[in-house]
């Protein structure tokens, strides 16, 4: 049996990727991956196909093997495909074993059950704590969020999208162990570009390179200090905040960054960010406030949109967003009042890297942009179904609602109970009822989780969007269009038979795609209006 893989290596600081021909690999306990691990030790330079790579790359669905050689560390990981005993999930596990260099002496010392025996975990070597009440107090600061727009729906879904496409890279801890690896980091800058919209959407489908392979990583720049301001807003990196500790450092990291600020600044609106949770702070110089922590990238993201991303949209995004009572667009003075058809003019006219800097110059231009679905010409939504479960309507005559307190999906009162009055705080949905009574999955954020959950499962329809009269479906690309894919024409010659698959729309961060690709499909019904 043919299996494949490949090798990531590190040596003074660099790691490469080293891809056999084909993507072929040795298996485990095979004498030639003896072999290979001890001439890489000996010489790297004598692997013609090692390519830079700026961090390990993780094992994918469709390879057997990962072999990563850290020679500055002096140990080599294996990452395969393990089921435990006892494990009746579906599909194997991802599993991975780290063995010191100085161990392994023969062949026999790489086979599977050798490293099951001998091997270390490296993804159970980073320990939470768990949470220690009463050790820190802070004032209390509570989030409520108002009604999702259009562009909610669209980020919703692009974050649920964004989680599935890079799924594999989420699953690997090890990959992002702590916010000073640029995996963490990028990760994180990504998930608050898509909560903010600051974006650039292109119809350019040739940038893309779908599926995503194995020599494919997330490519954009990101800050490179752990500190940094974003949108009005603080941005502090953090390892793990459900951590008593993490979460403390995370506060005096940002004390101490707005130190030499101006003393007249009354107080600065922060955010708490690690990979898995995400939680808001009020600094000023007297008193500290901090909201609960909440699930930003959970075992469930590829597939429903988390609480921690919901609050996030709604905070960078809202057209209409207060804070603390406090409405940042009230401070504005100016002379001249543009009418609303002359922004709409400009932003569809300048290109979309200048878009959101036009927009940031204003809280006028801002409100428009954050109101309207920046970048997607002839666009609308009228249904919400992801924003607004209950009916997906935006446009219901009782525009009375409520969030969720549990995971802030938002509900119309006269969708959940006959009096069309809900209360404005404590109220938790069906959903979040139900799942608290037959959960039988960890909340936290598992090595492998993502990916296994979502194999052999087919994506369901994207958002429903209106373009030029019709209602078309916006679904995530996964795979190249049709007529680049010639072993389609093997079962259909001609193709007439094969859905298209074309690409109409890619995200880009900063000029570097995202991963993110989209296309106009026909729905089981199309609709004109």
């Amino acid at each position: 049996m043919v299996t494949r893989g490949f090798w990531n290596v590190r040596r003074g600081g660099q790691w490469y990727q080293i891809h056999e021909k084909r993507g072929r690999i040795s298996s485990t306990g095979d004498a030639s991956t003896y072999t290979n691990a001890r001439r890489l030790q000996d010489n790297l330079t004598e692997a013609d196909r090692a390519v830079p790579i700026p961090f390990p790359l993780p094992l994918q669905q469709n390879l057997n093997y990962i072999y990563t050689l850290d020679l500055d560390s002096a140990h080599l990981t294996v990452a395969f495909w393990h089921r435990e005993e006892g494990d009746s999930a579906p599909g194997l596990a991802l599993t991975m074993r780290r063995l010191g260099l100085d161990s392994i002496e023969r062949p026999a010392d790489l086979s599977i059950e050798a490293l099951l025996n001998n091997g270390g975990n490296p993804l159970l070597e980073t320990s939470h704590e768990d949470m220690l009440p009463g050790e820190i107090e802070y004032d209390g600061l509570e989030i409520d969020i108002g009604q999702p727009s259009s562009l909610s729906e669209l980020q919703h879904q692009m974050f649920v999208d964004f989680v599935y496409q890079w799924r594999v890279f989420l699953d690997d801890h090890t990959l992002w162990p702590d916010p000073s690896t640029p995996l963490f980091r990028r990760l994180c800058i990504a998930i608050l570009r898509l909560a903010a919209w600051d974006l650039e959407v292109s119809s350019e489908g040739s940038i893309t390179s779908l599926p995503l392979g194995a020599e494919d990583f997330p490519r954009w720049d990101s800050p490179a200090s752990e500190v940094y301001w974003f949108h009005g807003y603080l941005v502090v990196l953090c390892q793990d905040l459900d951590a008593t500790t993490s979460f403390s450092a995370a506060v005096l990291k940002g004390k101490e960054f707005l130190r030499n600020l101006d003393a007249s600044r009354t107080a600065v609106n922060c955010i708490l960010v690690s990979i898995s949770e995400v939680a808001m702070i009020l600094l000023s110089a007297d008193q500290i406030r901090c909201s609960a922590v909440f699930p930003l990238v959970s075992n469930s993201s590829a597939t429903q949109c988390s609480p921690g991303f919901r609050i996030l949209s709604y905070l960078l995004s809202a057209s209409d967003i207060k804070w603390e009572g406090r409405n940042l667009s009230a401070r504005e003075n100016s002379s001249t009042n543009l009418p609303l058809e002359v922004y709409r003019m400009v932003l569809g006219a300048v290109e979309p890297f200048d878009v959101v800097s036009f927009a940031q110059a204003s809280f006028v231009a801002q409100t428009w942009y954050y109101s309207s679905l920046p970048q997607f010409p002839n666009m609308t939504i009228h249904h919400l179904d992801v924003s607004i479960p209950c009916c997906g309507n935006r446009h219901s005559e009782c525009r009375d609602g409520v969030s969720c307190s549990n995971c802030y999906v938002w509900q119309h009162s006269e969708c959940i109970t006959s009096n069309k009055h809900t209360p404005k705080s404590g109220y938790i949905c069906s959903r979040c009822r139900a799942s608290e009574v037959n959960s039988d999955s960890p909340p936290r954020l598992m090595p492998g989780a993502i990916g296994r959950a979502n194999l052999h499962v087919r994506r369901l329809e994207g958002c429903r969007v209106f373009i030029n009269n019709h209602e078309k479906a916006l679904n995530l690309r996964t795979t190249s269009p049709a007529v680049m894919r010639p072993e389609l024409r093997f079962m259909d010659r001609d193709l007439t038979s094969t859905p298209p698959n074309q690409i109409d729309y890619v995200v880009i961060f900063n000029g570097v795609w995202s991963g993110l690709a989209y296309g106009l499909d026909n729905l089981r019904s199309e609709t004109s209006v």
